[in-house]
Protein backbone atom coordinates (compact mmCIF):
# COMPACT_ATOMS: atom_id res chain seq x y z
CA UNK A 1 0.00 0.00 0.00
CA UNK A 2 1.41 3.26 -1.03
CA UNK A 3 2.03 5.44 2.29
CA UNK A 4 1.53 9.71 1.71
CA UNK A 5 3.70 11.69 3.53
CA UNK A 6 2.34 13.67 6.78
CA UNK A 7 0.20 17.12 4.94
CA UNK A 8 -0.99 20.09 6.90
CA UNK A 9 -4.10 19.28 4.66
CA UNK A 10 -4.33 15.44 4.93
CA UNK A 11 -8.40 15.21 3.85
CA UNK A 12 -7.73 17.23 0.30
CA UNK A 13 -4.75 14.67 -0.32
CA UNK A 14 -6.48 11.50 0.69
CA UNK A 15 -9.49 12.62 -2.31
CA UNK A 16 -7.21 13.41 -4.12
CA UNK A 17 -5.45 10.20 -4.30
CA UNK A 18 -8.80 8.59 -4.32
CA UNK A 19 -9.44 10.16 -7.73
CA UNK A 20 -11.48 12.96 -6.43
CA UNK A 21 -11.08 16.51 -8.96
CA UNK A 22 -10.35 19.68 -7.60
CA UNK A 23 -13.58 21.15 -7.84
CA UNK A 24 -15.46 18.38 -6.28
CA UNK A 25 -12.83 18.96 -3.23
CA UNK A 26 -13.44 22.59 -2.89
CA UNK A 27 -17.19 21.71 -2.77
CA UNK A 28 -17.26 19.07 -0.46
CA UNK A 29 -14.59 20.94 2.06
CA UNK A 30 -15.78 24.42 1.62
CA UNK A 31 -12.05 25.65 0.28
CA UNK A 32 -10.76 27.67 -2.95
CA UNK A 33 -10.30 25.50 -5.69
CA UNK A 34 -6.66 27.75 -6.33
CA UNK A 35 -6.05 27.20 -3.16
CA UNK A 36 -6.31 23.56 -3.19
CA UNK A 37 -4.38 23.62 -6.30
CA UNK A 38 -1.25 24.95 -5.33
CA UNK A 39 -1.11 22.98 -2.29
CA UNK A 40 -1.96 19.75 -4.35
CA UNK A 41 1.41 21.08 -6.51
CA UNK A 42 3.42 21.18 -3.75
CA UNK A 43 2.69 17.89 -2.33
CA UNK A 44 3.07 16.35 -5.78
CA UNK A 45 6.94 17.60 -5.71
CA UNK A 46 7.64 16.51 -2.44
CA UNK A 47 5.55 13.81 -1.94
CA UNK A 48 5.81 11.07 -5.34
CA UNK A 49 3.38 8.66 -3.65
CA UNK A 50 0.40 11.00 -3.93
CA UNK A 51 0.83 11.23 -7.54
CA UNK A 52 1.23 7.62 -7.71
CA UNK A 53 -2.02 6.91 -5.36
CA UNK A 54 -4.18 9.22 -7.56
CA UNK A 55 -3.07 6.83 -10.68
CA UNK A 56 -4.28 3.75 -9.35
CA UNK A 57 -7.37 5.48 -7.73
CA UNK A 58 -10.08 3.80 -8.90
CA UNK A 59 -12.37 6.38 -11.04
CA UNK A 60 -14.33 8.80 -8.86
CA UNK A 61 -18.15 8.74 -8.90
CA UNK A 62 -19.94 9.67 -12.34
CA UNK A 63 -22.26 12.30 -13.36
CA UNK A 64 -24.91 10.32 -13.44
CA UNK A 65 -24.15 8.90 -9.99
CA UNK A 66 -23.98 12.60 -9.00
CA UNK A 67 -27.33 13.39 -10.40
CA UNK A 68 -28.89 9.93 -8.49
CA UNK A 69 -27.53 11.31 -5.30
CA UNK A 70 -28.62 14.93 -5.73
CA UNK A 71 -32.08 13.52 -6.63
CA UNK A 72 -32.11 11.25 -3.52
CA UNK A 73 -31.39 13.75 -1.69
CA UNK A 74 -34.06 16.33 -2.81
CA UNK A 75 -36.51 13.20 -1.92
CA UNK A 76 -35.63 12.90 1.68
CA UNK A 77 -35.73 16.83 2.05
CA UNK A 78 -38.82 16.61 0.36
CA UNK A 79 -40.54 13.91 1.80
CA UNK A 80 -38.71 13.44 5.35
CA UNK A 81 -37.74 9.99 4.90
CA UNK A 82 -35.64 7.79 2.82
CA UNK A 83 -37.42 5.40 -0.20
CA UNK A 84 -39.34 2.71 0.37
CA UNK A 85 -39.93 -0.17 -1.86
CA UNK A 86 -43.55 -0.14 -1.90
CA UNK A 87 -43.34 3.70 -2.09
CA UNK A 88 -45.62 5.20 -4.87
CA UNK A 89 -43.91 8.92 -4.92
CA UNK A 90 -42.53 9.58 -8.24
CA UNK A 91 -39.06 8.25 -9.04
CA UNK A 92 -39.47 6.59 -5.39
CA UNK A 93 -39.12 2.76 -6.57
CA UNK A 94 -35.97 3.38 -8.35
CA UNK A 95 -34.27 5.68 -6.05
CA UNK A 96 -34.77 2.48 -3.43
CA UNK A 97 -33.16 0.79 -5.54
CA UNK A 98 -30.58 3.20 -5.89
CA UNK A 99 -29.86 3.69 -2.40
CA UNK A 100 -30.06 -0.07 -1.64
CA UNK A 101 -27.54 -0.78 -4.18
CA UNK A 102 -25.16 1.56 -2.82
CA UNK A 103 -25.76 0.12 0.80
CA UNK A 104 -25.09 -3.45 -0.86
CA UNK A 105 -21.99 -2.05 -2.32
CA UNK A 106 -20.92 -0.61 1.29
CA UNK A 107 -21.18 -4.02 2.90
CA UNK A 108 -19.42 -5.38 0.38
CA UNK A 109 -16.72 -2.48 0.82
CA UNK A 110 -16.83 -1.80 -3.04
CA UNK A 111 -18.09 1.37 -2.84
CA UNK A 112 -15.16 3.06 -2.59
CA UNK A 113 -13.89 5.90 0.18
CA UNK A 114 -14.97 8.75 -2.51
CA UNK A 115 -18.54 7.91 -2.79
CA UNK A 116 -18.73 6.78 0.65
CA UNK A 117 -17.79 10.26 1.70
CA UNK A 118 -20.37 11.66 -0.74
CA UNK A 119 -23.62 9.54 0.74
CA UNK A 120 -22.95 10.99 4.01
CA UNK A 121 -24.91 14.15 3.02
CA UNK A 122 -28.02 11.72 3.18
CA UNK A 123 -27.66 11.05 7.00
CA UNK A 124 -28.11 7.84 8.26
CA UNK A 125 -28.35 6.32 5.02
CA UNK A 126 -26.74 2.59 6.09
CA UNK A 127 -29.36 1.26 7.90
CA UNK A 128 -32.32 -0.33 5.97
CA UNK A 129 -36.00 -0.20 6.52
CA UNK A 130 -36.51 -3.28 8.34
CA UNK A 131 -34.05 -1.84 10.97
CA UNK A 132 -35.57 1.38 10.97
CA UNK A 133 -38.66 -0.91 11.73
CA UNK A 134 -37.17 -2.82 14.67
CA UNK A 135 -35.54 0.40 15.56
CA UNK A 136 -39.54 1.69 15.94
CA UNK A 137 -40.75 -0.72 17.45
CA UNK A 138 -37.95 -1.45 20.43
CA UNK A 139 -38.53 3.12 21.17
CA UNK A 140 -42.33 2.01 21.19
CA UNK A 141 -42.15 -0.99 24.15
CA UNK A 142 -39.39 1.76 25.82
CA UNK A 143 -41.97 3.98 25.77
CA UNK A 144 -44.48 1.98 27.67
CA UNK A 145 -41.92 0.66 30.12
CA UNK A 146 -41.08 4.15 30.91
CA UNK A 147 -44.93 5.02 31.32
CA UNK A 148 -45.14 1.87 33.47
CA UNK A 149 -42.54 3.01 35.94
CA UNK A 150 -43.98 6.18 35.96
CA UNK A 151 -47.51 5.19 37.08
CA UNK A 152 -46.28 1.87 39.43
CA UNK A 153 -43.24 3.25 40.76
CA UNK A 154 -41.56 0.11 39.73
CA UNK A 155 -40.34 -2.56 36.30
CA UNK A 156 -43.21 -4.28 34.97
CA UNK A 157 -42.39 -7.98 36.00
CA UNK A 158 -43.00 -11.52 34.63
CA UNK A 159 -44.88 -13.73 35.81
CA UNK A 160 -45.82 -12.41 38.93
CA UNK A 161 -48.36 -9.52 36.99
CA UNK A 162 -51.70 -8.92 37.04
CA UNK A 163 -52.21 -8.12 33.57
CA UNK A 164 -51.52 -9.27 29.93
CA UNK A 165 -49.92 -5.53 29.49
CA UNK A 166 -47.22 -6.13 32.11
CA UNK A 167 -46.74 -9.91 31.30
CA UNK A 168 -45.78 -8.44 27.99
CA UNK A 169 -43.02 -5.46 29.06
CA UNK A 170 -41.88 -8.01 31.63
CA UNK A 171 -40.92 -10.21 29.05
CA UNK A 172 -39.82 -7.63 27.37
CA UNK A 173 -37.51 -6.48 29.89
CA UNK A 174 -36.07 -9.30 30.26
CA UNK A 175 -35.20 -9.75 26.52
CA UNK A 176 -33.00 -6.57 27.13
CA UNK A 177 -31.42 -8.20 30.03
CA UNK A 178 -30.63 -11.18 27.76
CA UNK A 179 -29.21 -9.17 25.02
CA UNK A 180 -26.95 -6.91 27.50
CA UNK A 181 -25.52 -10.00 29.59
CA UNK A 182 -24.22 -11.41 26.52
CA UNK A 183 -23.48 -8.12 24.98
CA UNK A 184 -25.69 -8.08 21.95
CA UNK A 185 -27.87 -5.00 22.80
CA UNK A 186 -27.12 -2.04 20.86
CA UNK A 187 -25.25 0.69 22.37
CA UNK A 188 -28.03 3.10 21.91
CA UNK A 189 -29.99 1.06 23.59
CA UNK A 190 -28.04 0.22 26.44
CA UNK A 191 -27.94 4.29 27.28
CA UNK A 192 -31.35 4.90 26.60
CA UNK A 193 -32.45 1.95 29.53
CA UNK A 194 -29.67 3.36 32.15
CA UNK A 195 -30.44 6.94 31.59
CA UNK A 196 -34.42 6.44 31.78
CA UNK A 197 -34.06 3.41 34.19
CA UNK A 198 -31.76 3.41 36.68
CA UNK A 199 -30.95 0.19 38.45
CA UNK A 200 -33.08 -1.65 36.27
CA UNK A 201 -30.21 -4.30 35.27
CA UNK A 202 -30.52 -4.97 38.94
CA UNK A 203 -34.14 -5.55 39.34
CA UNK A 204 -33.78 -8.05 36.27
CA UNK A 205 -31.24 -10.26 37.92
CA UNK A 206 -33.57 -10.27 41.18
CA UNK A 207 -36.90 -10.61 39.29
CA UNK A 208 -34.88 -13.74 36.99
CA UNK A 209 -33.57 -14.98 40.17
CA UNK A 210 -37.10 -15.10 42.40
CA UNK A 211 -38.57 -16.59 38.58
CA UNK A 212 -35.86 -19.54 39.02
CA UNK A 213 -36.05 -20.05 42.88
CA UNK A 214 -39.66 -20.50 42.23
CA UNK A 215 -39.55 -23.69 39.61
Amino acid sequence: MIQIADSNHDEWDRMYAAGLPVPRIAELTGSRVGTIHRHLECRRNIDPDLAAARATAPRGPSKVWHRHLAELRDFIATHGCYPTIHGVADREAFLYGWLSDQRQAHLAQTLGWAKAREMGILGDWITTDLEREWDRRWREQFDRVVEFVAEHGRLPRHPKTTTEAEHVLGIWMATQHHKTLHQEILPWRLEALNNALPGWRKTAEVTLSEELHEQ
